[in-house]
């Protein structure tokens, strides 16, 4: 069991940062229909915040990094993260959950506003929490109202704060047990490498990818926590049948080429 980290329900606000996509959103895909490839690179701020949102206390959702995509059909989408930078011990992880956090006009989400920390209360299993972030499972992160004149409530709400729910999909971490920890459902790669990769059949739909670092500590240090470079990539080709029918279809207007060559 882990040692819980310095970060509880009352001192999160002081700690952490929201829930955004700004400049990594990996794009929008047809798989099946193209060759289509994206990347996007980040930063995440521990070499533990993935393997620590494992446990059923949950982790703190700004020491991972969210990356967006939207399928537009179904198909099979090959996600990946590299470590990037000299020096970078990082051993990544991530999982992938159906749906998005709050997106503009709304405030963004994050793990100390009203409505997290009342969903958080409402959760069975250990207590407190480290935050709102499954890596394992769903989870749901509030974000605050928007008020008439910014950071005035008695101006009136603008709008709402609202609970976003994400659905969990899978996962894929650098490594082995002995990295990322002894948590049912881990998909480890085996190698303890800097790179992780997996390939997801995934309905069309918006979906998250949360990034973070892979390695359960018994003890984490303590702040402030070193930014760890990733490059985190997208890429999704046609299906087998459909490249079949398109070699089917040039075999045929070849073999009509010919022919019409011969009888004329």
């Amino acid at each position: 069991m882990k040692t819980t980290l310095l970060l509880t329900l009352v001192s999160l606000g002081s700690a952490s940062a929201h829930l955004t996509y700004t400049n990594r959103d990996l794009g929008t895909f047809s798989p099946g229909n193209e060759v289509a490839a994206s990347l996007k690179s980040g930063t995440v701020s521990s070499t533990f915040g993935w393997a620590y949102s494992t446990d059923e206390d949950l982790g703190d959702s700004h020491r991972n990094r969210g990356f967006r995509f939207t399928l537009l059909n179904a198909g099979a989408v090959t996600l990946a993260v590299q470590r990037s930078g000299d020096g970078n011990i990082l051993l990544p992880a991530f999982s992938i959950f159906s749906g998005l956090a709050q997106l503009a006009p709304n405030a963004p989400g994050h793990d100390s506003s009203e409505l997290s920390l009342t969903h958080l209360a409402s959760l069975g299993g250990t207590q407190p929490k480290q935050g709102v972030f499954s890596a394992l499972g769903d989870w749901s992160i509030g974000n605050d109202p928007t008020y008439n004149t910014p950071g005035d409530p008695g101006s009136g709400i603008a709008i709402p704060a609202v609970l976003r729910t994400l659905n969990y999909m899978g996962n894929a971490a650098d490594g082995g047990s002995a990295n990322y920890g002894n948590a049912a459902g881990i998909n480890g790669d085996g190698i303890a490498d800097g790179h992780v990769t997996r390939t997801f059949n995934l309905p069309a739909g918006d979906y998250t990818m949360m990034v973070g670092g892979g390695e359960y500590l018994t003890t984490p240090p303590a702040g402030p926590y070193t930014s760890y470079g990733v490059n985190v990539s997208l890429s999704v080709i046609p299906e087998p049948s459909a490249f079949a029918i398109t070699a089917l279809v040039g075999a045929a207007l070849v073999i009509r080429r010919r022919r019409n060559q011969v009888s004329n």
